[in-house]
């Protein structure tokens, strides 16, 4: 294999596939980095065998072939090279050689033939989304699936897709997160509502490599598989077997409290109260009042309490949550003000903008001692 190409976009494509190799794995080939020769250009790709992240870039094809590379060393090699061209080559034995500028290094391979392939995903559906949206609407949903495996179904996000809609909701157990999108136009001619659960790993895979681009990501699905493509980039994972819960039946209707509040103001005070939050579950108490909300905390490290102005209307209310549920929902918001809409002091409580009908986001209380 022999090839040259600009040091930059080489850098730019290994920090990209980079993001897929997991050092917790019992196949050392997959710590590496697959290169290969194709269409006249170099393919890299890395993989976990849940996940898969391929990049390609323009270079000039000397000799066509394949070789694994360590994404330690290669990373390391490549960020530091001066900013010139790359000359790649590798022999029989698998050795790797390396010049850019008067720099040159050479480096131990290893066959691609342990490699795993790259999967062919046929695209049985597929649709385009801009890539901006795409990137608000996991950063709005993903920190909300769950973290153990109790439940496998609700470590990842849930996408119902239909005509001209998207809706994504994650949850786990005691905190949701919904976000929808809507399209002027139809997002695919001829597509069938249908609904998939994406891994939670790879939803974050996704923030790390896109950018906040315009730029359409085509997405398509087939079997027990999903692929987006975005410019020269490709992350390519299995989806989730099983039957997300009916998440729409544990939504409240019906309160008896709303109240509108400045949300930096109200992360500033629940940041504040944190400090002192019990080390265990994060406990901060509501207490709402006419005029204003009272935030507190209480702990063997001392106490806390700060007063916010609200509008309210409906019940006054003593109610606590996990600090850490609230301020991971809240940051992620893009409004001035928040809504939030209570029924009592044992129910979920609903959190959504002002300025956005277009999430929600539900967390339980918990229960205050006697």
């Amino acid at each position: 294999m022999k090839f040259s190409c600009d040091k930059i976009s080489l850098l730019n494509a290994v920090n990209k596939v980079i993001k897929g190799v997991t050092p917790r794995t019992t196949l050392p080939i997959l710590q590496g980095i697959l290169l290969k020769s194709e269409n006249n250009k170099i393919v890299m790709y890395t993989t976990d065998m849940e996940i898969g992240i391929q990049c390609s870039i323009e270079a000039f094809i000397i000799e066509d072939g394949s070789i694994v590379v360590s994404s330690k060393v290669f990373s390391d090699l490549v960020r530091k090279l001066p900013d010139d061209t790359v000359f790649f080559e590798s022999d029989e034995s698998n050795m790797v050689y390396i010049k850019c500028g008067l720099t040159e290094f050479s480096i131990s391979g290893n066959s691609s033939d342990e490699f795993p392939d790259i999967p062919d995903v046929i695209k049985d559906v597929t649709f385009s989304l801009n890539q901006k949206i795409l990137k608000e609407m996991i950063k709005m949903t993903s920190f909300s699936v769950a973290q153990d495996m109790a439940r496998p179904i609700l470590t990842g996000i849930l996408m119902e897709v239909s005509k001209n809609t998207i809706n994504m909701v994650a949850l786990d157990g005691y905190r949701m997160s919904i976000k929808k999108y809507v399209s002027e136009d139809p997002l695919s001619k001829n597509l069938d509502d249908f609904s998939v659960v994406i891994p939670g790993t790879t939803a974050n895979e996704l923030l790390r490599v896109m950018e906040d681009s315009d730029d359409e990501v085509s997405i398509s699905f087939t079997g027990n598989q999903i692929l987006f493509e975005f410019n020269d980039t490709k992350v390519i994972s299995k989806l989730l077997d099983g039957n997300y819960m009916n998440y729409k039946t544990v939504i409240p209707k019906d309160f008896k409290s709303v109240v509108i509040i400045d949300k930096d103001d109200l992360i500033g005070a629940i940041d504040r109260a944190s400090l002192l939050a019990s080390n265990k579950s994060n406990l901060i108490k509501f207490t709402f009042n006419e005029r204003e909300l009272v935030i507190s905390s209480n702990s063997e490290k001392g106490k806390m309490s700060e007063r916010l102005n609200i509008e309210i209307e409906g019940n006054l209310i003593e109610i606590a949550f996990n600090s850490r549920y609230l301020l991971e929902a809240l940051r992620v918001i893009d409004s001035k003000k928040i809504k939030i809409s209570m029924i009592n002091s044992i129910n979920p409580m609903i959190i959504t903008p002002i300025e956005d009908d277009d999430y929600l986001y539900m967390v339980l209380p918990v229960k205050l001692n006697d």
